[in-house]
């Protein structure tokens, strides 16, 4: 059987000769067309040989085109590879990895899945990066995710402070004796504690130990209870403290302990006036004695308004509203005194009467 033998000859070349099945075409032998019709695939792209069976043949052949045509619509191995469309990647998958990312950035610094929302729902115009600084460094500083999300919504500014003033601010605070349950306490009350400009706490820092002569544990206290004063202007400050030194005969300890700085300037001064007008209140000598018992200071300072005039001066609540009127009189008076004064001055001045 020749035609047999020849047939499993012609079978163990072409085993031998397998190609990756990239592209095919379809090679039907017409020595073996009545015993083994065999079909093979081949690759335009490793091979640059082609073999063909005779044209009248393929086309014989139900369901396989002529050769030519079949190469001749098919694309070349580069059009192949350069006009093969590429796949749209969906707005919503990139939107949907980037806040994969992000929550697995905040789940490696502690926020639990109730805290992530929270913080994005916050809606904090910062790029990513900076939010993660801005929270890392708070994190450092020994605040909870839950202070820090309860200082986000009242200063959400801060995510946008940059990494180095962050970091030159957390030193400060540290130096200055704030640690992580006192830092709490004045972030929850006062957030801009990390906002104001580093010049401004040094400048505070400088005057309450230079001319107020407090001690640095005295300043960590006083930032600690009164941050406001970071917003107020250091002649006011300084004036607060003369007040309380001079004018009450109070040492740098009761000034502390008492929270004086809490309380406004304004409000001090009407109590301790309308004290001393009811004969309750008596400013201490050199020696800090006073032929009165004073009321304490706390309930002076810290008091409510109603406790004040009913428990401390023991009046009522329309004798103080008389007097506030008396008093707010005689500062308008006086005002008026000083601004007539000035004018007088500077038309002396202006007139050359003054240089004589």
């Amino acid at each position: 059987m020749p035609n047999m033998k020849s047939a499993v000859r012609y079978w163990r070349i072409f085993e031998k000769c397998r190609f990756p099945p990239l592209a095919y075409d379809s090679i039907l032998l017409p020595s073996l067309s009545a015993l083994l019709p065999v079909a093979f695939w081949w690759s335009h792209r490793f091979l640059d040989c082609r073999l063909i069976t005779t044209r009248s043949f393929v086309q014989s052949k139900k369901g396989f085109p002529s050769y030519g045509s079949n190469y001749e619509s098919s694309p070349k191995p580069e059009e192949s590879l350069t006009n093969t469309p590429i796949e749209e990647v969906n707005a919503t998958d990139v939107d949907h990895l980037k806040l994969e990312e992000d929550t697995s950035a905040y789940v490696n610094l502690g926020f639990s899945p109730a805290q992530m929302t929270q913080l994005f729902n916050l809606q904090l115009d910062a790029p990513f990066q900076s939010k993660l600084t801005a929270i890392s460094e708070l994190l450092l500083l020994g605040l909870s995710i839950t202070t820090i999300l309860k200082v986000l919504e009242k200063k959400p500014e801060l995510l946008r402070m940059p990494p180095k003033h962050l970091k030159e601010r957390a030193d400060l605070l540290r130096r200055l004796g704030l640690d992580a349950e006192s830092l709490t306490q004045v972030a929850l009350h006062f957030p801009s504690i990390f906002t104001v400009p580093h010049k401004r706490i040094k400048s505070l820092e400088k005057l309450l130990k230079e001319k107020c002569l407090f001690t640095m544990a005295q300043i960590s206290k006083i930032l600690q209870t009164s941050p406001q004063l970071l917003l107020e202007e250091l002649n006011d400050v300084e004036y607060k403290f003369q007040f309380a030194y001079f004018r009450m005969g109070l040492k740098h300890g009761q000034i502390v302990q008492s929270g004086f700085f809490q309380a406004s300037m304004a409000e001090i001064n009407k109590r301790i006036n309308f004290l001393e007008r009811l004969g309750r209140y008596q400013t201490p000598d050199k020696k800090g004695q006073t032929q009165i018992i004073n009321p304490k200071l706390k309930s002076i300072i810290k008091t409510s308004e109603q406790d004040f005039v009913t428990k401390v001066a023991c009046s009522s609540m329309e004798e103080y509203k008389v007097f506030k009127k008396l008093l707010a009189d005689e500062e308008e008076q006086r005002r008026q005194q000083e601004e007539a004064m000035e004018e007088f001055s500077d038309s002396e001045n202006d007139d050359g009467t003054g240089s004589e």
